[in-house]
């Protein structure tokens, strides 16, 4: 009977998953942060092959890379150039264990030369580089007085 209960309490053991959760840690942000300031600096430079290079290949399963590069191209001739961007949230969660994940959300308030847009960003660790897999733009369609 001893026998039965120590290979029953085995398997609930080796079933089980450990896994350790983190959110909002300054660090995780930071390493989100160096992925969209680098693709702010790559999209002032026009240097959209490189800034593509950040993305991951789910979201341009999505949206597709003609489509995403005449969505910035728009958004330029529109409200013109990126100036200067604040970030005014965040949300990080990583979890380590069996089954590891990283996850980050962040956005932005944008100055452009004629508006101020607000971008969004998800992002997720792929192969230990973190990878964008989301990117939304919000404007307001009445212009203030």
């Amino acid at each position: 009977m001893k026998r039965y209960i120590l290979i029953l309490i085995s398997f609930l053991f080796i079933g089980c998953s450990f896994d350790k959760t983190y959110e909002n840690r300054d660090s995780d942000k930071e390493d989100a942060k160096k992925v969209t300031d680098r693709f702010y600096f790559l999209i002032q430079e026009d240097n959209q092959v490189e800034a593509f290079k950040l993305f991951s290949i789910r979201f341009f399963n999505e949206v597709g890379k003609e489509k995403f590069k005449q969505i910035l191209d728009d958004t330029n001739i529109e409200f013109g150039k990126v100036k200067n961007y604040e970030l005014i949230n965040s949300w990080t969660q990583i979890i380590e264990g069996s089954n590891p994940i990283s996850k980050y959300e962040l956005s932005y308030l944008v100055t452009r030369n004629s508006i101020q847009t607000k971008e969004h960003f998800k992002m997720q660790k792929e192969n230990d580089t973190i990878k964008i897999i989301a990117y939304r733009l919000d404007f307001d369609v009445v212009p203030k007085k």
